[in-house]
């Protein structure tokens, strides 16, 4: 229970409220009085804070604290506390009622709020309409990716099966295969041109065009070697001890004498000149060709064989004896070795020549001419790279149909590399993905707001709980069925709807019909509230009867009295039915009727007043006596008048803040007491009649100035007029004094 407000700050005119000393604590039945704009609803505010366990913005900034039996509730930890209460004030009908005619939110008496059930539902059907047009977008782009890619995979396919002359069928399903096989292995498995081509052309190689085995070339060079021989030999001579001069010095003519010796070995005469031989002429020339000449010459003829023999004979197989996808490299292969051999053997043939020059001068000393750089190299080079594309064709001879399926596997694998590459397969891929996992993360959102949904229309389709207890309260309220609530289904949801009584829609409601339906409706929803938390609830009730007659005021306290009010049989006590109850109120005939229920002992019911110290702060104080004791209204306002009229400091604002009002509301009264006149009939003019055309002005002119609450600041701003404030109720006293000393005398008598 709370026992008292200790302090409010920063909260409209409870600028810097402290709890004045012997305020008394609050009792389970709270009365509190005060005119308008004295601070009522904004302390009904700070109660609705601790109801809704959160901060409401219109009154943020503020500080208070609550004095309770479990300890201090402050801006620090109200949202914490486990204290339930209820309020109705203004904010409660803004933010619960609909009085346009339409439809509003029904009563729910199984705990749920519908206002906020209604707006949540809003707010869910908002957001399940924008993820339902998102997923449409998205199902949209699904649809054009996965089409563009399989338009893309099925000209991928066409295009394969085109290029390799694939029989069987190849379509955009076999291009994902080996997609699925390709794409994880994140290798590159695009082919250089050379093997593309030879790829290519064995793939297209017919069964019937199978190549045949051929054989390996091999070529032999040793013309390094036989050079070394030669410039060995060419640069020896023969011994020239027996030599003859003129032999040797003409080579000719010593090939042609020793040619024709063997001719003239049993001759006296020279077969050529006819001349005599003589014996010492044959053995001189014998002499001169001794048998190291001839073995000289005849080594000589040996290497020129030897030369001669190594000259290459170069008969390579033909290219189309090869497989086509051989054959421009064979090709090249073959006229590299042409090339080098003609070099290898112009060599040769040079070394051929050097050597004969030696025959012919063998007691000359020759240098062979060098032989050309890297002469060997690139013959072997061509013959190795001849024999591969021979080991190559023979192999795919071979294993031809293993052969032509592995070159047509790299092709696939090369195609689909090239697809994957050209029509970024992977990031396409990923943007699908991600475009997936968006749309399915959309439909998971959706199913759970289409979930929250029907959980929503399911809280608020039980309007027809709540619709009898409502019309059954308005009737006693009203005293009739002028206004009724009737339940209507607008979509598939069912909504309130205020009727009239021949069931048309009561779309032009009174203040006073605006109030008792408000308060209906907040009675109605603490049922809300199971039997054993309504008796641990703090009520706050801030003026239900506003614009309601005397009558309806009458019923709004019997509906009180009956809400929250019970007798105990056994202890034969009243006590309140839940565990506190505060009611605020302007109007005090009401407060005089809460007044006179029950409980009404000083332990368990108090009474309060809230009254303006000055323009900007309001104090809620212990009810003077002079105010809960009397039965009306007009026996307090004449005590606040009396009250200014006998205290010596007419600038108290304490006094000046009630007094304006307190006056011109006091002369209502009077003059309506004195001329109850028809409904045409205003104050000024009862006043005229009593107090004279002049006086009336006097005292109703600064009353009329002082009294409207928007311009309360005037008596700040204007002090200068209390003097008028002053010679008003002068005036209004004297008057009383000498023209109705009896009803002056009863009023004083009253107040003391």
């Amino acid at each position: 229970m709370i026992k008292g407000i200790q302090r409010i700050k920063g909260l409209g005119v409870y600028s810097d409220y402290v709890r004045p000393s012997g305020t008394q604590d609050f009792a389970v039945k709270n009365l509190i009085y005060g005119w308008n704009y004295s601070g009522k609803t904004t302390l009904s505010r700070l109660f609705a804070l601790i109801e809704a366990k959160q901060l409401n913005p219109e009154i943020s900034g503020c500080s208070f604290t609550f004095d309770t039996e479990m300890g201090s509730i402050t801006e620090a930890n109200f949202t914490q506390t486990s204290q339930i209460v209820r309020v109705f004030n203004s904010d409660f009908i803004a933010k619960n009622l609909n009085f346009t005619g339409g439809g509003f939110e029904p009563i729910l008496l199984l705990g749920a709020d519908s206002d906020k059930a209604q707006k949540e539902l809003d707010r869910c059907e908002s957001m399940a309409a924008r993820a339902n047009q998102k997923s449409r977008e998205l199902a949209s782009l699904i649809a054009s990716l996965s089409a563009s890619l399989g338009s893309a995979k099925t000209n991928a396919a066409a295009r394969i099966k085109k290029d390799l002359g694939l029989v069987s069928a190849y379509t955009a399903t076999h291009l994902q295969a080996d997609i699925n096989v390709v794409d994880p292995l994140a290798e590159i498995n695009t082919l250089n041109d050379k093997t593309y081509q030879a790829d290519l052309k064995l793939a297209l190689t017919s069964d019937q065009e199978q190549p045949s085995r051929v054989d390996e070339i091999s070529v032999s060079l040793g013309i390094d070697n036989l050079h070394s021989e030669a410039k060995t030999l060419m640069e020896k001579t023969p011994s020239l001890a027996s030599t003859l001069d003129h032999l040797v010095k003409n080579p000719l003519i010593e090939r042609w004498v020793e040619s024709g010796l063997p001719h003239h070995a049993a001759k006296d005469l020279c077969e050529f000149c006819g001349g005599s031989l003589s014996e010492h002429r044959l053995a001189e020339l014998r002499a001169h060709f001794s048998k190291d000449l001839g073995d000289h010459k005849q080594k000589v003829d040996q290497l020129l064989a030897r030369v001669e023999q190594a000259k290459i004979e170069f008969n390579p197989p033909n290219n189309t004896e090869l497989t086509a996808q051989f054959r421009d490299r064979f090709g090249i292969a073959q006229a590299n070795a042409k090339k080098s051999i003609y070099t290898y053997n112009k060599a040769v043939a040079i070394l051929g020549s050097d050597l004969r020059k030696k025959k012919d001068a063998p007691f000359v000393s020759i240098d062979p001419q060098p032989l050309p750089d890297n002469l060997q190299q690139p013959i072997i080079d061509a013959i190795i790279e001849i024999n591969d594309c021979i080991n190559e064709n023979n192999n795919i001879s071979d294993n031809f149909v293993s052969a032509k399926k592995a070159a047509i596997d790299r092709l696939k694998k090369h195609y689909v590399q090239e697809f994957l590459d050209t029509f970024d397969m992977r990031g396409h891929n990923k943007k699908l993905a991600r475009v997936r996992r968006h749309h399915d993360r959309l439909d998971q959102c959706s199913n759970v707001i289409k979930a929250e949904i029907l959980k929503l229309k399911a809280i608020i389709s039980q309007a027809q709980r709540g619709r009898e207890d409502i019309n059954q309260r308005l009737e006693f309220l009203l005293g009739s069925q002028s206004v009724q609530i009737n339940v209507i289904q607008v979509g598939d949801l069912e909504r309130f709807q205020l009727i009239r009584r021949d069931g048309r829609p009561a779309n032009h409601l009174s203040e006073g019909e605006k109030t008792a339906i408000a308060f209906v409706f907040f009675l109605t929803k603490l049922k809300e509230l199971k039997p054993n938390q309504f008796k641990e609830a703090i009520v706050y009730i801030d003026d239900p009867i506003s614009s309601l007659d005397s009558n309806h005021i009458f019923q709004v306290s019997a509906t009180i009295k009956e809400t929250f009010f019970h007798k105990d049989p056994v202890s034969n006590s009243w006590t309140t039915q839940c565990k506190q109850v505060f009611f605020s109120t302007h109007n005090f005939e009401f407060f005089s009727l809460l007044r006179e229920l029950q409980p009404k002992s000083i332990s368990t019911s108090r009474h309060f007043l809230i009254k303006r110290i000055n323009p900007k702060e309001s104090r809620l104080t212990n009810m003077p006596d002079s105010l809960s004791k009397y039965s009306s209204e007009y026996h307090f306002l004449f005590n606040v008048i009396n009250e200014f009229h006998t205290n010596p400091d007419k600038v108290d604002h304490t006094v000046l803040m009630l007094l304006p009002n307190a006056i011109r509301r006091f002369v209502e009264l009077y003059t309506f007491s004195k001329y109850p006149g028809n409904i045409d009939s205003t104050v000024d003019q009862r006043a005229d009649r009593i107090f004279g055309p002049e006086k009336s002005k006097r005292i109703l002119k600064v009353l009329h100035y002082f009294s409207h609450a928007n311009n309360i600041e005037r008596l700040a701003e204007n002090s200068e007029l209390i003097f008028d404030i002053e010679a008003a109720v002068n005036d209004l006293f004297d008057t009383l004094k000498t023209n109705d000393p009896l009803h002056m005398e009863a009023l004083e008598a009253s107040i003391t």
